[in-house]
Parts: structure tokens; C-alpha cells; sequence
């Protein structure tokens, strides 16, 4: 299919012909969409690792409503460049780098499930081969603050949605990589009860919010008005989650992938499907960071992906090995850690899948998920997965002959979800 542009309670895809009436209906939208789309719907499902991104947007929320307005409106009506190609707009620059890193020393935001390809690279000294030093804060909630503040480099575990609105209003970040390809994020409802596809969505009480972009992006293409057939609850917690659709006061919920020990202990709960079944690879977790530290440490980011791409090589080759390295990481029973770690749908990559992030702004755009709006920022001048490229090419020339298979399936994934192949990333 080719790319969607999402229009509420409309078709995705839109033809060149329909662009400028779309463009009369933005503006007239743009007010209403301010309104609606702000506020608590934002503070749980932003997160793709446990629910709990609260402190992310103050800086949107300390702009003023003028300010607020006339960007969001200039940048509507305008409309993106990458929206009107109908593609995924590659980045005009060139950053050259070297051998040795610019910053040796990188500090990291460890999210509640941690980041397992970066305590796999230091345990088996990777980190060390490129000249890195990787030192964990542990911090689950506000971790994006902490970045655009400075008080860490590098954040992981902070979903997809909430970074691309801060990039889009102006904030200091950049994505550099990934994480979690998709979490393990069940949608739980009561026992006994059918669920037939995201259809069953419509007309119920969810405990989640709009930005579930792979739960919900498929209703929205298929032109159902998401805010109106659907009751989202936000605000929960996954643990709140699990004891509202015990209590049923939701019909369903998505649960954050740190959660999913308790999913499986709980009874009267039932897991349906999840978020990776309805929408494969839908990027679950961005790695960022600031931008400007970016633009100053080219050859560090390289690095630090070259260890993090012999990292996932040695995850999938050694999963359960794996387990006794997070139970120490986190400080943690060997039963929390299998219950995510070891499930098919917990799939990590350092790929920074520049295309799906694209989709989901383009679903965020449909949505009113955009606050703010810079209209002098490009997105995809905050993707770098030019950088990306470098180190996967130079972690196949080094590491190579230790797994072929791995490096080449590698190359053949970055192909698919990072170049302007003028068609949708996500599989049907």
C-alpha cells in the first residue's frame, strides 16, 4: 500500500488531487484538534516500556496558547515535505566521522525493564573494543526530560510517540537508534471474553490512549473516528490497568512490557492479543538523545551503535544466557525477567527504522498528536540513520565471519525500513 496520509473519519490514503481541499479542512481542524488531543490522553501510552511517561511534555505545556496556536496552524496549513512526497525524506547533510569517539564517556537513562543489548555490550566487553564507557542512571519515568536537560546523553525506553512530538515542537532531541522493535505489550480483557481484531475495539471502554499508533492505525485507515467510537481511559498505570478491567470499568487494556510478570500471575485476566500482532515492527522504543550533543559526538553515536548491532547478534543467539544477565542488571527474580525477556513478542533492534517513525507521525498528525509546532523543524533531520548506516557497514567489516547470516540479514532490514522506497514500512 502506499504511504497513508491519515485524515480523521476518512480514508488514509489520499490522492494528490484531494491535497488541497485537505489542506482547508487542516486549518478549520487545527483549533478543535488542540483541544482534544492535549492534556491526560498523553500520559500513559506514550511509553512503550511501562506506561509511565509523565513528565516529558512540561516544556510544551509551559508555552503559551498564542504561541501554541499560530505554530501548530502555520505548520497544518503549510503542510510537511514529507507529507506531500508521499515517501520518507532522507536528511541533506553530511557528518563525518573517525576512529575514536568524541565523548568516551556516555551516560544512559535505564528504564525499568533495562536496556539488555547494553548490559549484553558491557558484559562481553564491546563497549570497551570501540573505547566506551556506558554508565547507567536508573530512571524510568521522565527519562526524555533528562535528556533535553542534560542530566543524561541517552534514553531508551521512552516509546515513539512522545519523542517525535518533542522533536516536532522544537525540543533538543534526535533519534539515533532503537530499542524494543515492539514491546512485550499484551491487551488484556476479563476471561471469557471474544475478541475478533482491533474491530472490537470500537464502542468499548479502553484503557489506553490514541497514540497506540499499532493498535489503532489500521481503524483509522479504514476511516472510523477513533475519539468517537472509542472510549479511551488514560492516565493508568499497567498495574491500574489490570485491576480496571478486573473491576470492569475497561473492557480492555495494554500493559507495559515491565508488566507482564503480573499479567501472567493474575487471575480472571486473559491476554487477546498483542500490540505486535496487529501491527508487526510498529517501533515500540526510540534511542535518543540531543540533537546538539549529536552534531558534536558523530563518531560516538557510530561507535555505540557498532557495539549495540554485536550486542543484538549475541541476543539472539544466546536469549536464555541472557536472563541471568538482567536478573543481576536489575536486581530482580529470574521470573520477572523470563516472563518478557524470553516471550516472541519482546524483539529488540538498534535500527534506527527511520520509515516507521515516519508512519507514526504521519498517524500522529491525523490524530491531533502534534502540540506546538515548529514549523522550521524536518523530521527527518532529527533521524540519524545515516549514522546508523556507518556503524552497521563497520560492525559487518569487523564482526562479520563471527555470524554472516546475522550482518546480512541486517543490511536487508535497514534497507527495508530506512530508505525512500515510496511505499508503507508496516506489513498487512
Amino acid at each position: 500500500m502506499k504511504n497513508p496520509r491519515y485524515q480523521n473519519g476518512k480514508s488514509g490514503i489520499l490522492k494528490r488531487e484531494e491535497r488541497m481541499k485537505r489542506k482547508f479542512l487542516l486549518i478549520a481542524m487545527a483549533a478543535a484538534l488542540l483541544f482534544s488531543a492535549c492534556g491526560s490522553s498523553e500520559k500513559t501510552a506514550a511509553s512503550g516500556e511501562s506506561g509511565t511517561v509523565k513528565a516529558e511534555e512540561s516544556r510544551a505545556e509551559a508555552e503559551s496558547k498564542s504561541e501554541e496556536g499560530s505554530k501548530t496552524e502555520a505548520a497544518e496549513e503549510s503542510g510537511s515535505g514529507e507529507t506531500e512526497k508521499g515517501s520518507y525524506p532522507e536528511a541533506e547533510r553530511t557528518l563525518s566521522t573517525g576512529d575514536q569517539p568524541e565523548s568516551a564517556v556516555i551516560t544512559w537513562a535505564q528504564g525499568m525493564s533495562g536496556n539488555v543489548l547494553v548490559s549484553i555490550a558491557k558484559a562481553e566487553g564491546y563497549f570497551d573494543e570501540v573505547g566506551l564507557t556506558v554508565n547507567e542512571v536508573p530512571l524510568d519515568d521522565g527519562q526524555l526530560e533528562a535528556v533535553t536537560t542534560g542530566q543524561v546523553d541517552i534514553a531508551s525506553n521512552s516509546g515513539t510517540w512522545t519523542p517525535i512530538k518533542m522533536i516536532m515542537a522544537g525540543n533538543d532531541m534526535a533519534v539515533i537508534g532503537g530499542h524494543m522493535l515492539t514491546g512485550c505489550m499484551p491487551v488484556i480483557a476479563k476471561e471469557g471474553t471474544e475478541y475478533n481484531g482491533p474491530e472490537s475495539f470500537l464502542g468499548k471502554k479502553v484503557g489506553d490512549t490514541i497514540s497506540r499508533y499499532a493498535l489503532f492505525h489500521e481503524l483509522l485507515e479504514e476511516g472510523h473516528d477513533l475519539k468517537k467510537e472509542i472510549t479511551f481511559v488514560d492516565g493508568l498505570s499497567s498495574e491500574d490497568a489490570i485491576q480496571a478491567v478486573l473491576k470492569g470499568e475497561v473492557d480492555y487494556a495494554t500493559i507495559g512490557t515491565g508488566t507482564m510478570y503480573q499479567v501472567l500471575n493474575t487471575k480472571g485476566i486473559k491476554i487477546v492479543t498483542y500490540c505486535s500482532d496487529v501491527t508487526p515492527n510498529y517501533s515500540c522504543c526510540r534511542m535518543v538523545a540531543r540533537d546538539s550533543w549529536v552534531k558534536k559526538n558523530p563518531t560516538t553515536v557510530k561507535l555505540l551503535n557498532e557495539a549495540l548491532i554485536r550486542a543484538q547478534d549475541y541476543f539472539q543467539n544466546h536469549r536464555e544466557e541472557t536472563v541471568q544477565l538482567m536478573m543481576k542488571q536489575l536486581n530482580t527474580k529470574q521470573e520477572y525477567v523470563e516472563a518478557y525477556l524470553l516471550n516472541e513478542h519482546y524483539r529488540i533492534n538498534p535500527d534506527t527504522l527511520k520509515n516507521v517513525v515516519f508512519d507514526n507521525y504521519y498517524y500522529m498528525k491525523a490524530v491531533g498528536g502534534l502540540e506546538n509546532v515548529d514549523p522550521s523543524v524536518k523530521l527527518e533531520d532529527r533521524i540519524y540513520n545515516d549514522l546508523y548506516k556507518q556503524a552497521l557497514d563497520e560492525a559487518q567489516k569487523k564482526w562479520g565471519s563471527e555470524d554472516p547470516d546475522f550482518y546480512e540479514s541486517a543490511q536487508k532490514f535497514y534497507e527495508k525500513y530506512n530508505t525512500d522506497v515510496k511505499e508503507s514500512s508496516m506489513p498487512k
